[in-house]
């Protein structure tokens, strides 16, 4: 199987034990940064003086670290002042002009928190708590179509922090997936095609950048992408990145039973639970709701080994090779072959996609649905600000990409497309 990432844990070979973490969907232990010799300047993880990546978070050492004053706790949630650009690490409006916050002493990229609102579709990427830089990317584009319906695109990217300029990687992903999908939809191609035409000239283009070459370790990403259209929903991913269907909790789609995660990493949702869009003479009481749920499963080792037979989900999952990822963007990646999906809801609700920065703090999809519905169907922004916020609240120790696509059904009497 030869050599498999490890998003934000350095690399692993499939034939030996690895540095990725345990089962479970759990982030990193919390250890707070510090100014310890030797100790990772993004974690705070202690290492010996001749790493090259740290074994926690797969940052790169040889990197030189700038100074960082000593700074009170960072404010979870961090919301535009409206009075210049705000430090992700404290949450003051204070940025000089030499490109440094004068409350905390901490450099300011403007990458380091970024928000997007289209109206049909907003999103928010937080360089969260513990990384140096921000190395998730998004793009989004609402395409007004010659039948005067909308056609909304969004990718969500996660730059694989062991290899070289993930950051890099992500934008250029993003923004190629993106604005492919969006010239394929508009020359009159369908959302599956759209999609894989997308990832395929995104995955060219991350293989194409400078590095590539490195000894076998170059820029990569994983990507995760949904094209909406009236009446459906089609979904791309590569890697474990991961898209979500969250039903409206007034749909009473949700069954209030439905707590558990079946993650790891595998689509949640029941089979023909998708439904269909209304038609004109359907009683709407009588349409089956499409349920919250998982609708990507993640390209890990755990679920290669599951689905080769090799192992059984509590032994594959207990290994701590298991949310390695075995597909990605990138020159040494091989053929990239994008999994596809589609999804025709037959109730209102939200897409969601986001990197692992949230769902290795909250991957229940009844349980994110009520965090952020009924008001993302209005307000998608203030909905991905509130779950970046959960994220940092809970230790924040990857980047955070949100992206929320409200959807409603076509001929919804409620809430449909000519609800005023």
């Amino acid at each position: 199987m030869g050599v498999i990432r490890v998003a934000g844990y350095g690399r692993l070979d499939a034939t030996g034990p690895g540095g990725a973490p345990d089962g479970g969907g759990t982030a990193p232990p919390e250890v707070p940064a510090t100014a310890v010799p030797g100790a990772c300047p993004s974690c705070g993880l202690p290492g010996d003086a001749d790493d090259r990546w740290c074994e926690s978070c797969g940052y790169d050492l040889d990197i030189p670290v700038p100074p960082v004053a000593e700074r009170p706790p960072p404010r979870r949630v961090v919301t535009p002042s409206g009075h210049g650009p705000v430090c992700s690490a404290c949450g003051t409006a204070t940025i000089g002009s030499d490109g440094w916050c004068e409350a905390c002493g901490r450099p300011f990229n403007p990458r380091d928190h970024v928000e997007s609102d289209l109206g049909l579709v907003a999103m928010v990427s937080n360089r969260g708590l513990r990384h140096r830089r921000n190395e998730d990317s998004a793009a989004l584009r609402v395409l007004r179509m010659p039948d005067g319906s909308d056609h909304v695109v969004a990718v969500v990217c996660d730059g694989v922090s062991s290899s070289p300029r993930p950051d890099e990687a992500s934008a250029t992903a993003a923004e190629t997936a993106c604005a492919t999908m969006a010239a394929t939809l508009v020359e009159g191609c369908g959302p599956a095609k759209a999609t894989s035409a997308g990832v395929a000239a995104a995955a060219s283009a991350v293989a194409r950048m400078p590095g590539a070459e490195d000894e076998g370790n170059a820029p990569a990403c994983t990507l995760v992408s949904a094209i909406m259209t009236p009446g459906e929903i089609t979904v791309g991913w590569v890697g474990d990145s991961r898209a979500y269907w969250l039903a409206d909790p007034d749909s009473g789609a949700d069954d209030p039973a439905d707590g558990d995660d079946t993650l790891p990493g595998t689509s949640t949702l029941p089979r023909g639970a998708a439904g269909e869009p209304y038609g004109p003479d359907d009683d709407p009481a009588e349409i089956r709701r499409t349920p919250s749920a998982l609708l990507t499963e993640d390209d890990s080792w755990a679920t290669r080994m599951i689905a080769l037979g090799a192992m059984s989900e509590a032994e594959a999952y207990a290994d701590r090779r298991a949310h390695a990822i075995v597909s990605w963007l990138g020159a040494d990646a091989g053929e990239v072959r994008p999994r596809v999906t589609s999804l025709r809801p037959s109730g209102p609700g939200v897409l969601l996609l986001c990197s692992d920065g949230l769902w290795n703090y909250l991957s229940v999809a009844p349980t994110l649905a009520a965090m952020v519905l009924p008001d993302a169907l209005d307000q998608p922004l203030a909905a991905a600000r509130r779950l970046t916020g959960f994220a940092l609240d809970h230790g924040g120790a990857d980047n955070i990409t949100v992206a929320l696509i409200p959807y409603h059904p076509p001929g919804d009497p409620v809430r449909g497309p000519d609800h005023d």
